[in-house]
């Protein structure tokens, strides 16, 4: 059986017929006797993804006063509070590296100072877990390559070479769903087109439950109901968080592939909060549909020029004309004015984290939400920016990375390398291992936030 079923279905061709879900990988084994090491992570694998924010936090008013359980969240994170299950906050990491802003930035997701190995988590994952997917990692970008410069990017491939940010949802959208110049008629073929090829997987795996003993056979009843779940959902116009079947709320923007003029429209500061909900509707569609199992989504960027008086900002950025690097220097904890308006910038980041969250906790993959099954992970590139230090990193990570986080808590520690938050991520994605980045740096992970 084991060599026909080889010959009829490759790895590859059953993520494909499949609609390249995740939801395919826990089978790989049994059916397709795939190598140990894909095997081993794609047990009980789950998905990552990374959002990053800009130009640090206010500690004070980021962690909750008291590390134990999560009751309460103070007044910047207060927009995470309906998660705080699903959350957990360590205060008192720190990044142990030099510079200012632009030092940050390269080690927030590499954990490395040495700028020839610099491999940053998103790609490390992707380069793991990505094999069979159209994207290994996907990074999406609002602002984050505008006014920007090679010393503030994040992300990093394992050649130590920057890895793009893409900013323009357009080129994103037309790439996951649709060759330029199609109709919206050979759309709608091409997506039928699809589901009969996943009723004919249907059946070709059911045609072998006999074949199978029960433990297999259990394995592959479960697998089965996925598949109708998906089924059921897959081509719809909306749907929980989102459509694998090409449909995109663009939210009266016209954005084409090419954009012309300066700045053009995915670089107007007014259109900073509409893009921040179109490329977060695009990312939760790609991890929901297989496209990729690990995501970047990156607002701005260090030493952000970005200008937050969007309609929905707290009263008191109502009218601000100051970027948001320029309020990060707030003038300290005594400058009441200058408090309020920074913490009023990172409190709309959070509200904008909050949002995602919502879209993966109301996309349900079989009997669980998106969120369940994934580990997401918020950093920023210094700890107090009015002082430019890497102290109290305000990061957080949310999720039931499938049944790995033990969330619903807040610890604090004192000075504890960040090192050891990277590793910890690792093991929520199922990668064991003892370092991340620079392995002098730290080494094992933050125990108390594993099952």
């Amino acid at each position: 059986m084991t060599s026909i079923m080889k010959t009829a279905l490759t790895r590859r061709k059953l993520l494909q017929l499949s609609g390249m879900t995740a939801l395919s990988i826990p089978l790989l084994r049994t059916l397709l006797e795939c190598d140990e090491a894909v095997a081993a992570v794609a047990q009980g694998s789950s998905r990552a993804l990374f959002i990053y924010y800009p130009d640090g936090n206010l500690a004070p008013l980021f962690f909750p006063k008291n590390p134990g359980r999560i009751t309460d969240l103070p007044s910047i994170s207060g927009p995470l509070l309906p998660f705080k299950d699903k959350l957990s906050m360590v205060r008192g990491l720190e990044y142990l590296t030099t510079g200012s802003h632009e030092g940050g930035a390269a080690f927030c997701l590499t954990g490395s100072t040495n700028k020839s190995k610099l491999y940053s988590i998103d790609n490390y994952l992707g380069d793991r877990l990505g094999d069979g997917f159209k994207y290994k990692s996907l990074r999406l970008g609002v602002g984050a390559n505008f006014q920007s410069g090679a010393e503030k990017y994040i992300s990093y491939l394992s050649s130590g070479a920057i890895a793009p940010v893409q900013d323009n949802p357009r080129i994103v959208f037309n790439e996951f769903y649709q060759v330029p110049g199609r109709s919206a008629a050979e759309i709608s073929i091409e997506q039928q087109r699809k589901k009969s090829v996943l009723d004919y997987t249907i059946r070709s795996l059911q045609s072998i439950q006999n074949q199978l003993g029960a433990v297999e056979k259990a394995k592959l009843d479960q697998h089965l109901t996925a598949l109708r779940d998906m089924e059921k959902s897959l081509f719809s116009s909306s749907s929980g968080g989102g459509s694998c079947g090409g449909y995109l709320d663009w939210r009266g923007l016209e954005i084409s592939e090419e954009l012309k003029g300066y700045p053009n429209v995915i670089e107007r500061n007014e259109n900073f909060e509409t893009l921040s909900e179109i490329m977060a509707d695009i990312m939760v569609q790609a991890l929901q549909c297989g496209v990729t199992p690990v995501g970047l989504l990156q607002w701005s960027h260090a030493v952000s020029p970005t200008v937050l008086n969007f309609q929905s900002v707290p009263t008191v950025l109502q009218g601000n004309a100051s970027g948001h690097h320029d309020l990060s220097h707030y003038g300290g904890m005594g400058n009441q004015s200058g408090v309020e308006k920074f913490s009023a910038c990172q409190f709309w980041f959070m509200t904008q984290l909050a949002k995602v969250l919502e879209r993966l906790e109301r996309t349900k993959i079989g009997d669980q939400s998106l969120l369940d099954q994934s580990m997401v992970f918020a950093t920023t590139e210094v700890g107090d920016p009015d002082l430019h230090h890497f102290e109290d990193i305000g990061c957080l990570v949310v999720g039931g990375a499938s049944g790995r986080h033990a969330a619903g808590q807040s610890l604090q520690f004192s000075k504890r390398s960040y090192n050891h938050m990277l590793i910890t991520l690792l093991h929520m994605v199922g990668m064991p291992q003892n370092t991340f980045g620079d392995g002098s740096l730290g080494q094992g992970p933050i125990g108390e936030l594993l099952k």
